[in-house]
């Protein structure tokens, strides 16, 4: 009987060690970057971050995650006195690919696209920025017109290949 108490308790140990860890499979995978419209990232979302982001001491710099190039600021390999051009197109997809980066949702919570630079008071996480703006953060609140535009871009918006880029971003 005991053999069989053991046998039973080593067949239910496995099954446990089973389970659990197909449970657990997959959780330090990176989550999947969503695929968002081009076009209305660059006339839409890259005129909000340029105007908002793309500072030196904020996300115009190499020690950023969300490193953003903008004209008259960080440019990548332009020299510095051709900083007036327009950026070029390994500039845009470089924007491109790292806001799409910081654009995944997992679970219930929001994008940090959309999160980090919204104040706290209108339901945003902690952004140092919000120091920087005088106790005001980038995005104020959804009804900011740079946060919609943002927002409709991770929403799936999309706009024409012709689209002319917007400088309605301020705040």
């Amino acid at each position: 009987m005991a053999l069989v108490t053991r046998r039973l308790a080593a067949v239910v140990v496995v099954v446990i060690g089973a389970v659990t860890t197909a449970c657990t499979d997959g959780l330090d995978d990176p989550a999947a970057s969503p695929d968002l419209d081009r076009d209305h990232f660059r006339c839409a979302v890259q005129p909000v971050l340029a105007a908002r982001c793309a500072f030196a001491g904020c996300h115009a710099s190499a020690r950023r995650p969300l490193r953003i190039y903008a004209v008259g600021r960080l440019r990548l390999g332009v020299p510095w006195d051709r900083l007036a051009e327009p950026l070029g197109a390994d500039e845009l997809d470089a924007n491109y690919q790292a806001s799409r980066s910081f654009a995944t949702v997992v679970g219930d919570q929001p994008s940090l696209l959309l999160a980090k630079p919204l104040d706290p008071r209108a339901g945003g996480y902690y952004h140092r920025g919000q120091d920087l703006y005088g106790d005001d953060d980038v995005f104020v609140s959804t009804d900011d017109r740079g946060y919609r535009l943002v927002a409709e871009w991770l929403a799936g918006a999309d706009a024409p290949a012709d689209c002319v880029p917007t400088t309605e971003v301020m705040p």
